[in-house]
């Protein structure tokens, strides 16, 4: 059976079905529809051109065992969504049948739509046995920034990532045709977290992507990564920007996701500057 393909659950299931509309001056959440513990409760208008930020809620605080999240975003034309969340997702070690646990996003963006997937990090606890898929399918002149934050154990409370595995993957298709198809395969323990050709004993690892292609922004950024990693008193900050066919990209590995959240906070404010001209605000959420 593909790794990629939801094996049936026997745990607690989750859905949201969220969709944003322009009216008027403004972006509305126009479908607001839940199913189990998953909710959106109201959205937020920090920003001056009508930005709508919604925190995704999960009271239970992280999947265990058998366990899914299914989360469904469609931005319509002229409306822009940014999609959050209130703090760090969980999963938690699955159980003797080794049922798995599972996070599925799945994000439509229509011409003129943009859509932003801001989410704080998902810490994967050792002997999780996670998959997590996020699909983000792009209309001819939709735009969108996101980013998928991951961290490999709890290494501020020296619990390592030793057993478990998570399947992984990121995928952005523009009108059908992709444009990134990311997909990751970290068993605990493995060669792979600690060789110098895989993770190199990092524990974070990350990736944010926007829909420019500009040869000064790349400049730019790539300044940004490099005194990132220079400023940083952590033992682990690697960042890089590169370039493909109509998407930026900027990858990461950190010791610890702090720098690497702070890292991308700024880069965003970058690409949002470029592409808006106009300065971004951030999530309060972010800060409490």
């Amino acid at each position: 059976m593909n790794a990629y393909v939801s094996a049936p659950q026997a745990g607690w299931s989750a859905k949201l079905e969220l969709e944003f509309k322009y009216k008027n001056t403004r972006t509305v959440l126009a479908r607001n529809r839940h199913q189990g513990p998953l909710k959106v409760q109201r959205p937020f208008y920090p920003e001056s051109l009508g930005q709508c930020h919604v925190y995704i809620l999960h009271p239970p605080g992280g999947i265990v065992a058998g366990d899914s999240l299914n989360i469904h975003g469609h931005v319509w034309p002229e409306a822009h969504g940014l999609i959050t969340t209130p703090s760090a997702g969980r999963v938690y070690c699955t159980n003797d049948q080794r049922l798995p646990q599972t996070q599925e996003v799945a994000l439509n963006v229509e011409e003129g739509g943009f859509c932003e997937w801001l989410p704080q990090e998902n810490i994967v606890f050792d002997n999780a046995h996670a998959i997590s898929k996020t699909r983000v399918n792009l209309k001819p002149g939709a735009r969108f920034i996101g980013w998928e934050i991951t961290c490999l154990g709890r290494p501020a409370s020296k619990a390592e990532f030793l057993s478990g595995s998570l399947l992984q993957s990121f995928e952005i298709y523009s009108d059908g045709s992709p444009m990134l198809l990311e997909r990751n395969r970290f068993i605990g323990g493995s060669d792979l977290l600690k060789s110098k050709w895989g993770l190199q004993q990092a524990s974070t690892v990350a990736t944010l992507v926007c829909t420019v292609e500009d040869a000064d922004l790349l400049k730019q950024l790539k300044t940004q990564c490099q005194e990132f990693q220079n400023q940083t008193r952590h033992p682990i900050m690697v960042m890089e920007a590169t370039q493909l066919p109509g998407l930026l990209v900027v990858r990461a590995l950190a010791s610890q996701a702090e720098p690497v959240k702070n890292a991308f906070i700024a880069i965003w404010k970058a690409l949002r500057m470029h592409l808006l001209k106009s300065e971004a605000k951030a999530p309060r959420i972010w800060y409490t």
